[in-house]
């Protein structure tokens, strides 16, 4: 009876050892086709509406700016999850503003993708992203110098109200018409229109080439899931 029992507890053990090996190795193993992380930044989706939320606008206090975040590409380090509940989110303005709707994690995960259809579409996606990363650089080194002179004048601007020239009230209306203009510079700017356009273009490329994996009801899925993303394209 003695015998029996030690086996069986053997027999337990050996199990709970490999169920646990076995769920280090899921942990562990993120990158592969089977254990593919949707919730990954590198599903994320980046166009010109990104851009203009990167803006920080200028306020007595601080200078306007581009978010770093966004400016340095940063996101795409975010560790393993970037969703709406993820805590690094908070206290990030570009962040709070991203449309969560263009993290394609959440559609590739209805269609039952198969490994080698997981394999390509990530490929797919760090192209896109290698790409956009460019664009987004050519964007903020294109319109440095209308933000340095927007941050001159906001000096300004704070100045005269510190030395009693304006009121309180009168610096909150220069500095709101100064972050207008500043916007409207960069919208102006050609090159941002370029970096507009060749955004736009990667987004339709991707889409193409995800799609070209697909298989037919992949593909209904997909078309009616991507119509109801925003684009400013």
């Amino acid at each position: 009876m003695k015998h029996i029992k030690s086996i069986l507890f053997l027999t337990a053990l050996v199990v709970i050892l490999l169920l646990n090996f076995t769920a280090c190795n899921d942990r562990g193993d993120i990158n592969s086709p089977q254990q593919q992380n949707f919730d990954s930044p590198q599903f994320a989706i980046i166009d010109y509406t990104d851009l203009q939320n990167a803006l920080e606008d200028g306020t007595l206090d601080k200078d306007m700016t581009f978010n770093s975040t966004m400016m340095n590409y940063s996101f795409i380090n975010m560790g393993m999850t970037f969703t709406p509940g993820n805590p690094m989110m908070k206290g990030n303005p570009w962040l709070a503003n991203y449309d969560f709707t263009k993290q394609l994690g959440r559609i590739f995960r209805q269609l039952q993708l198969t490994d080698d259809q997981k394999t390509q579409i990530k490929g797919f996606m760090v192209t896109f992203h290698d790409s956009a990363k460019v664009q987004v650089k050519k964007f903020f080194d294109a319109n440095k110098s209308i933000i340095d002179s927007a941050n001159a004048q906001r000096r300004a601007i704070v100045k005269d109200l510190r030395d009693g020239k304006i009121t309180r009230e009168q610096s909150q209306t220069k500095l709101k018409d100064l972050n207008q203009k500043t916007r409207d510079l960069i919208t102006a700017n050609p090159v941002s229109q370029a970096v507009k356009q060749a955004l736009c273009d990667l987004r339709t490329q991707l889409f193409q080439n995800i799609k070209s994996v697909l298989n037919s009801d992949q593909s209904t899925k997909w078309d009616s899931m991507i119509a109801k993303l925003k684009s400013p394209c």
